[in-house]
């Protein structure tokens, strides 16, 4: 069997571009863990679909991945001459964790691929995986923002929207309900690099309570 050695994956329950990092992901010291190589027919299927493998395939990846602390019973990475990808699966064969690999891992990867010997694995569709286009961070950040302005909006607090509109758009506003309006209108379209210098700004105010 071949391994793949000292990388670290972000084992989710939904599957996510390796650029996809939230702040609250936790990651696995992984010392070795299964690597086979697969068609790309099978790797597309992996990634846009709810997937079930056989007891054969089960038997064969148990106990063999080796963490920090201890032992993953059923773990893989799978790859084709592309892509990689890691893999959780619970004690029916069923896909219930993914981790992309991080880019310097999975060029690594992909430069040995050619060694090992193509497998093939059976598996079942269960249904189609659930496709996020929005980045997670994006996601939180506009939540934060949102929220903090809807709040000292409540709150009647000029003071501090006009600093955050003063930061965000460089135009010092009186008018408290144009400040509002204009923040929620910008932030509902995109998170841009003002945005982002918004966020952190929030959250600066949050870390020092």
């Amino acid at each position: 069997m071949n391994f793949y050695y000292d990388i670290a994956l972000d084992f989710l329950e939904n599957n996510y571009l390796f650029y996809d990092v939230a702040k609250t992901d936790k990651f696995w010291s992984i010392k070795k863990i299964p690597l086979f190589q697969v068609s790309s027919k099978t790797r597309q299927d992996f990634n846009l679909n709810k997937i079930q493998v056989d007891a054969t395939f089960l038997k064969m990846i148990e106990n063999k991945t080796v963490t920090a602390t201890g032992k993953i019973k059923y773990a893989a990475i799978l790859a084709d001459k592309n892509s990689a990808e890691a893999y959780l699966f619970n004690d029916e064969g069923v896909v219930t964790h993914y981790s992309p690999l991080a880019l310097v891992d999975e060029i690594n990867l992909l430069e040995v691929i050619y060694t090992i010997k193509n497998i093939e694995i059976n598996y079942e569709i269960k249904g189609k995986n659930k496709i996020n286009p929005e980045l997670r961070q994006e996601k939180y950040l506009q939540n934060l923002i949102k929220e903090e302005i809807i709040k000292l909006y409540h709150q009647k607090n000029l003071l501090k929207l006009q600093f955050l509109y003063l930061e965000w758009f460089d135009i010092l506003e009186i008018n408290i309900d144009v400040i509002y309006n204009k923040m929620l209108e910008a932030i509902n379209e995109k998170i841009d690099a003002q945005a982002e210098k918004i966020g952190k700004i929030i959250e600066m105010s949050y870390n020092h309570v």
